[in-house]
């Protein structure tokens, strides 16, 4: 399992960090630290396993 996501700042660029189950660690930058936390925030959630929903259909039925 993946552990928690890091937050840094470094050279004026915010960085997250996720140490990956295979032993690799994965990086994201971002311009802004409100940025970083909530895709820290998105990426430190659990995966659930399940299978992607189906995107909502917004057509109309015609009679």
């Amino acid at each position: 399992m993946s552990q928690a996501p890091v937050v840094t700042k470094e050279n004026d660029v915010w960085v997250i960090r996720i140490d990956r189950p295979n032993g690799k660690t994965q990086e994201y930058r971002c311009a802004t630290e409100s940025q970083a936390r909530q895709l820290a925030m998105v990426l430190g959630k659990p995966d659930t396993g399940g299978p992607p929903r189906p995107a909502a259909s917004s057509s109309s039925s015609v009679a």
